[in-house]
């Protein structure tokens, strides 16, 4: 079933406004070990983390504002305390007193991850945290805090200069977050051989939304799939898969539509491709329907997955691919291959894609000074006809490629380098001995000290008027003037900045953000430097102009390969539900509605279960739930963006 297939545009079903969530009191759920409810002399457990025990209550045993109460719900505080006399990193009294008291100063020590402002959605597997100045420490104290959490934990390091966050802390953490309008302070303060350092001290945020769908990515040096091309898919709080390709043949080069129906990947070098037909109980590994797409790589797929466009690689600009793309772009169906004619796409588009509502397409028109533009259509998907032709920007000297539309359609994000085959030159993606000479015309070793092309993620307003803007603050600049004298906060410096390729963008706004992915060559922490997957938060604009960079510091994609040069994190959410499916928004179910019921809610818990349910009263939809204009939203503030009621001021 597709999504809206029982939705008319001109009658919408809509929401009950009255419909609230409600807070459930008592224990706190938890693993094994769970004790005593809130308010017992033993405090509550919630089971293991990082090899520690977590208890809201005192480190000592003791009750310290735990979260029951009088339906306080989110904004209930959660104190939670590891640093008593049983401390995991078992610290004696004396120690534990110097530890905690700090040298009143950072030290030389500074956080190399996560970065001071950065914005996380929820939903993610907990973040690394990483320093250096004193990476031979033998405890850590890290405190985190907002308005309703506060976390206290003495621990001992993961590794040298590294502090994995407990998985279950930052989930409770996630339960209190309150978006930009309440940051978290994270602060770390180490010791070693009795001597403390700290702390220092820097701003976090998690965003009040989880990060729907799935990401899939492309490696040619996964373990999981031996060293061969492969598609694989991360779902967000869960580590990776291999989806396709690898074990079973190299395939790569993939899009996915925006509503996660269909893949569509290359198969090695040949001038075909496979296309998989996915469900909501598809397998990794399942398949493919057909194995003869014509010209499958990088391939602009319709958001319902009924139709493709081929990209385009006229003269010597295109995508590096070795005779597997056509010279001009052209449109087909993806499950029966026929092709579709007349569609008034220039031939000459490369790296076409269509907006998530499926209004417009975006492309690199080669007929722009050969490669040096971009431009904007309108599309009809019932007559797939592309209209409107509106060139958006261009530039003389550098290449802009890989054209994301934000959801709201307002403006276009896109990589400028300067390559003509818009991959970086393959930097860091970890060559094979003869592999990538085979299929990637040789390019893609890496060689310490060296440094990879030119390359910026920017937005440019779709109305084609206004100047393109660096996404400055996630390429690791404070502002774009920063960006323009190379004065970058990161903290290994240059040798780590302007090497950001293969941007995309999920399909739906969450929290008050559009998030944004892409492959950056840069310093992982203290892992070194290493082509991986990051994503950004991009500040939805409420006037729906992209005027000043949007952007926030970058978020390490946890869950996905260290060191396996990770490029094209494409995203896309789960295919739909039908009625009675299982979903925590409407956007997880085909007919844009998901109930909850008031009886599973809980403190500490985020995106509780529900059913898909069309709602018996037509009145107005929810955030996430189905939309036709921004009048059916209940929430104040909230618009309506791709087709959900969306969050346009971040909370």
């Amino acid at each position: 079933m597709s999504r809206f297939s029982r939705w008319s545009a001109t009658a919408c079903l809509l929401a009950a406004c009255s419909a609230s969530a409600t807070t459930h009191h008592g224990q706190l759920n938890g693993g094994a070990g769970t004790t005593a409810g809130p308010g017992s002399d033993a405090g509550t457990l919630l089971g293991t983390a990082g090899n520690t025990v977590m208890q809201v209550g005192g480190g000592d045993g003791g009750p310290v504002g735990t979260p029951a109460g009088d339906g306080g719900g989110a904004t209930t505080p959660i104190k939670i305390d590891q640093c008593g006399t049983t401390n995991p990193a078992g610290l004696d009294a004396a120690a534990l007193k110097t530890l905690l008291a700090g040298s009143g100063s950072a030290a030389a020590q500074s956080v190399l991850y996560p970065y001071d402002g950065t914005i996380f959605p929820r939903g993610l597997i907990a973040p690394l945290v990483m320093w250096q100045g004193s990476d031979d420490a033998e405890v850590v104290y890290v405190h985190l805090q907002s308005s309703n959490f506060e976390y206290k934990g003495c621990l001992k390091p993961t590794a040298a200069g590294q502090l994995q966050l407990p998985q279950d802390v930052w989930t409770m953490a996630e339960a209190r977050a309150q978006g930009a309008a309440d940051p978290f302070t994270l602060e770390l303060t180490t010791q070693k051989a009795g001597v403390a350092k700290g702390p220092v001290s820097e701003k976090i945020i998690i965003a009040q939304a989880t990060l729907k769908g799935s990401i899939y990515y492309n490696s040619y040096a996964s373990k999981l799939a031996t060293n061969q091309g492969a598609v694989l898919r991360i779902v967000p709080g869960k580590q990776v898969e291999l989806f396709e390709g690898g074990t079973t043949g190299c395939e790569a080069c993939h899009a996915v539509s925006a509503d996660g129906t269909r893949l569509v990947a290359q198969k090695g070098n040949m001038t075909v491709g496979s296309v998989y037909a996915l469900t909501p109980t598809t397998m990794a590994g399942a398949a493919a329907t057909r194995t003869d797409a014509a010209f499958a790589n990088f391939v602009g797929l319709s958001p319902d997955g009924k139709v493709y466009l081929t990209s385009a690689k006229p003269g010597n600009v295109g995508l590096r691919s070795s005779g597997s793309s056509s010279p001009t772009s052209a449109m087909y169906e993806t499950d029966t291959g026929t092709a579709v004619m007349n569609t008034g796409v220039p031939s000459g588009a490369i790296m076409p894609t269509f907006s998530p509502d499926a209004k417009h397409l975006a492309f690199n028109d080669y007929a722009i000074a050969n490669g040096h533009g971009l431009a904007l259509m309108d599309y009809d998907a019932t007559k797939r006809v592309a209209t409107k032709y509106k060139q958006l920007y261009m530039d003389a000297n550098k290449l802009p490629g890989w054209p994301f539309v934000l959801p709201d359609d307002r403006a276009v994000v896109f990589a400028l380098g300067t390559e003509s085959d818009f991959s970086g030159a393959n930097v860091g993606i970890n060559a094979i001995p003869g592999f990538l000479s085979q299929f990637l015309g040789g390019l893609g070793s890496w060689v310490s000290g060296t440094k990879g092309p030119y390359s910026n993620l920017f937005v440019v307003s779709a109305d084609g008027a206004g100047t393109p803007v660096i996404l400055a603050k996630a390429m690791g600049y404070a502002t774009p003037t920063d960006a323009a004298s190379q004065k970058t906060y990161l903290p290994f410096g240059v040798e780590e900045v302007d090497q950001n390729y293969y941007p995309t963008v999920s399909p739906v706004a969450a929290g008050g953000y559009f998030w944004v992915f892409f492959d950056s060559m840069r310093h992982y922490g203290n892992m070194g430097i290493q082509r991986q997957l990051w994503g950004t938060a991009v500040t939805v604009a409420a006037n729906g102009k992209y005027e000043s960079d949007p952007s926030h510091p970058a978020f390490y994609l946890t869950g996905q390969e260290e060191g396996t040069g990770n490029h094209r994190a494409f995203t896309a959410l789960d295919p739909c539900r039908p009625e009675g499916g299982s979903c925590t928004t409407g956007i997880d179910c085909c007919g844009g509605f998901c109930n909850v019921p008031k009886s599973t809610s809980s403190e500490l818990k985020v995106d509780l279960k529900g059913s898909c349910n069309m709602p018996k009263v037509p009145t107005c939809s929810k955030t996430d739930e189905h939309c036709v204009t921004a009048k059916d939203c209940c929430t104040h503030g909230d618009s309506c963006i791709a087709g959900y009621c969306g969050q346009v001021i971040p909370q």
